[in-house]
């Protein structure tokens, strides 16, 4: 598919708009945001969530603010007094019935970087019982394994909010599930900069087979999830 997504001119907007994060600037420059941001935006979801279907057909892509693009407004409950604008445009695609609560791919584009990854979004604490009961788990590790090496070998990114340690009242089964039960949140993502590659017609097979490397760990996210609704049921 010979598609160009986003331009120069079009992140050109977002470094503006790191300098000028006011209503005021973004008042007048909201034209190109909606008129020419979000509408290749949502070309990029329309085609990718149609590859996407060739790995997983439970894929959720909506091509509309709060669906599988995030809005440009920060939460002004959490945010008060600081700069009212998100400086990134974030995609996801997603597979749940709860958005920020679901296994997702996503694109996250804040120059002069962008980041495609597989992570969830919002970590809650069922979720995370969850988690820590499956790395922790021999059942996984051949599984968990090989989503590490995958990440070495790409030189993906494994991220998250992390302690020094495993939990305290835990006890890892072995050094896989130690290294995993560190993470309070997990991700793991490609991080590259703004380069030709992304502003040609090759950005959407590119994010494509990153994604489709990193089906083993959505699908073990899955799990995660799934488990905890599992466990939701039978209590």
């Amino acid at each position: 598919m010979d598609k160009i997504y986003f331009t120069k001119e079009m992140m050109s907007f977002y470094d503006n708009l790191k300098k000028n994060n006011n209503k005021e600037w973004f008042t007048q420059n909201r034209y190109i945001y909606d008129n020419i941001i979000l509408p290749q935006a949502k070309e990029y979801v329309i085609d990718m969530g149609a590859k996407l279907q060739q790995l997983d057909k439970s894929i959720i892509s909506l091509p509309q603010i709060d669906g599988s693009i995030f809005r440009i407004y920060k939460d002004v409950r959490i945010n008060k007094g600081k700069a009212p604008f998100k400086t990134h445009l974030g995609i996801i695609f997603y597979s749940g019935i709860k958005r920020l609560e679901s296994p997702c791919f996503y694109l996250h584009i804040e120059p002069p970087f962008y980041y495609t990854g597989v992570g969830i979004p919002r970590f809650n604490q069922d979720i995370l019982y969850s988690y820590r009961q499956l790395v922790n788990n021999n059942k996984y590790t051949d599984i968990l394994n090989n989503i590490k090496n995958t990440a070495e070998k790409n030189y993906f990114n494994i991220e998250g909010d992390k302690l020094k340690n495993i939990p305290k009242h835990m006890e890892a089964v072995n050094e896989t599930a130690a290294y995993f039960l560190k993470f309070k949140t997990i991700r793991i993502n490609d991080e590259m900069p703004l380069n030709n590659d992304f502003y040609s017609s090759n950005l959407l097979n590119h994010t494509y087979n990153i994604f489709e490397k990193l089906l083993p760990f959505f699908n073990f996210l899955k799990t995660v999830v799934n488990h905890k609704i599992e466990q939701s049921i039978t209590l």
